[in-house]
């Protein structure tokens, strides 16, 4: 749930930026053809399933739906293990309360293809809060459980044992969708005193954006507040620029051993080029538009191994993807349009790297899972920076 929330609320953050953008895609999908931008079909597909994950009775939100071990590399119709819904968190219900309000504004104007939508998603979200706020201390943690209970669970954990970043972006998106102050003074307590760029494990970014969306009309306070969050977030802009220019591929990102580990990049590299994306929308500055672009050169193949990491495109990119439905589709090449999480010199797969430099320590093959695997919120950061680097390029042709 975490993971998805944070997915969908980075997606959804953008789609604010550019909806005349994103209201002329079509993607071909199912719904291509409704009254709903298409972004927000897909959106509402992930929604519909994160409202089931939470309890009616009380609020709370179940921090994941999982089988005990991972799948093979088999078709969907193949899994065959018994799937479990495990133990509510505060970070799940946070997660989804953010999400929920956020999404709540967006879908207000599309009840001809959901409705009662937003009306369900704000009153989910404000029940959510709730139980979040009685139940601080409820953090996954999966060991604990596995000591407790059988089976034991054995896939990703996505522990978080610190929430005042959920609950600054929680609420931050309930203040925007209701209007109470309650959520304004909430915010107000819990807000970063630095920018960190955003995450699964780190949502304070994500109230941030809501903070500072171009063209939302706030009062005299809350407009000092959100220069504040302003002043941080350019602070780190101008920090990551600082000497681009003079580096080996003329990015801000790939320049320290510090900057590969695993899903870095999306984690360090997209989500350092979205914020250099806000930076810019914040300032006019071209400096930083350039520098995010830069980041995306980096993605698509100016890089140390001269992959594109995105599976399908450019002369070079991943054909054996950590990623079942590729490998199981009976189709030779990879699905496309996928970021792999880059080059990671701890290489926890025990797979075969032909080097330990840290900006190539990456390996085309199916099992390496520290370089080469496709996760939700790698895609995200990919969606969210390509679409805004595509929306202001054709904006800017106009």
């Amino acid at each position: 749930m975490v993971n998805s929330g944070y997915s969908i609320g980075l997606m959804q953050s953008i789609y604010q930026l550019f909806p005349d953008y994103f209201s002329r895609q079509k993607i071909n999908i199912p719904e291509s053809n409704n009254h709903t931008p298409d972004l927000l079909d897909e959106m509402q597909f992930n929604l519909d399933w994160m409202l089931t994950m939470q309890d009616p009775e009380d609020g709370g939100v179940y921090h994941k739906l999982t089988t005990p071990f991972f799948e093979g590399f088999v078709k969907p119709v193949d899994c065959k293990q018994q799937r479990y819904v495990v133990q509510k968190s505060v970070t799940a219900a946070l997660d989804f309360a953010a999400v929920m309000a956020q999404s709540s504004r967006l879908f207000a104007s599309y009840e001809e293809d959901y409705p009662g939508f937003s009306k369900r998603a704000l009153l989910a979200a404000e029940k959510a809060y709730a139980w979040a706020e009685k139940h601080p201390g409820a953090y996954y943690n999966q060991n604990l459980l596995n000591q407790k209970y059988q089976p034991a669970i054995a896939t990703g954990e996505y522990g978080d044992t610190h929430a005042d970043d959920e609950f600054f972006w929680a609420a931050s998106e309930l203040y925007f969708s209701t209007g109470k102050e309650i959520y304004r003074e909430e915010a107000i307590k819990k807000a970063p005193q630095i920018y960190t760029a955003p995450g699964w494990g780190n949502t304070f970014a994500l109230g941030i954006f809501a903070w500072l969306q171009p063209g939302r009309e706030l009062n005299e306070a809350d407009r000092r507040f959100a220069d504040s969050l302003k002043t941080e977030l350019l602070k780190y802009a101008d920090k990551v620029i600082e000497g681009a220019e003079q580096t080996p591929f003329h990015a801000p990102y790939g320049n320290d051993a510090k900057d590969f580990f695993w899903g870095c990049l999306a984690e360090k590299c997209m989500n350092q080029g979205v914020s250099l994306m806000y930076a810019y929308l914040l300032t006019g500055k071209d400096v930083y538009l350039t520098n995010a672009y830069r980041n995306m050169d980096y993605i698509l193949g100016r890089n140390a191994t001269g992959f594109c990491y995105v599976t399908g495109l450019g002369t070079k990119s991943p054909k054996h993807p950590h990623h079942r439905l590729s490998v199981s589709d009976d189709i030779e090449d990879p699905i496309p349009g996928f970021l792999v999480g880059g080059p990671n010199p701890g290489q926890q797969d025990g797979a075969f790297y032909p080097t330990a430099s840290p900006d190539e320590s990456y390996v085309d093959t199916e099992d390496s899972y520290a370089s080469n695997e496709v996760a939700i919120n790698w895609n995200a950061a990919l969606v969210a920076l390509a679409s805004s680097l595509d929306a202001l390029a054709v904006y800017s042709v106009k």
